[in-house]
């Protein structure tokens, strides 16, 4: 009897003790190059962007780096959690958390296609989609 309330009690702090249900697809792992940019645009600025931009986003396990002009951007750790969205009539369910900022950007992934998404582009949102170029291990 005393090994089942033991098991019982292991069963519900595994169940109940994480506070948000984190995922780690490990296709995202790897170097992505920014492709395309909806919302938040510039007039006359470029929308479409070709391979070769310099555009980069990189993510190992639980980092990233944001690489602009060869030069390093931004760095940090990033929390991938399960929250669904329809923005712009695309459906996401994870959303992607850079630095524990509370900012919520929704991230999609798809064969060798991620797209970060925002807000909404009614609104001044704005999503980003990036090419994987080059995949870690």
């Amino acid at each position: 009897m005393k090994n089942l309330n033991l098991i019982t009690i292991i069963f519900a702090v595994l169940l109940f003790g994480c506070k948000e249900d984190q995922v780690q697809p490990e296709s995202l792992i790897g170097t992505w190059e920014l492709r395309h940019v909806l919302g938040v645009q510039v007039a006359g600025a470029p929308s479409d962007f070709p391979k070769g931009n310099g555009s980069i986003i990189q993510f190992s396990a639980d980092e990233y780096q944001r690489i602009g002009d060869g030069k390093v951007i931004s760095t940090g750790t990033y929390r991938i959690i399960k929250e669904s969205a329809e923005i712009d009539g695309t459906k996401y369910d994870q959303r992607i958390i850079f630095n524990d900022d509370q900012w919520k950007t929704f991230i999609k992934l798809s064969g060798n296609k991620l797209l970060l998404c925002s807000g909404t582009i009614a609104a001044d949102g704005s999503t980003a989609t990036y090419e994987k170029i080059i995949t870690l291990e």
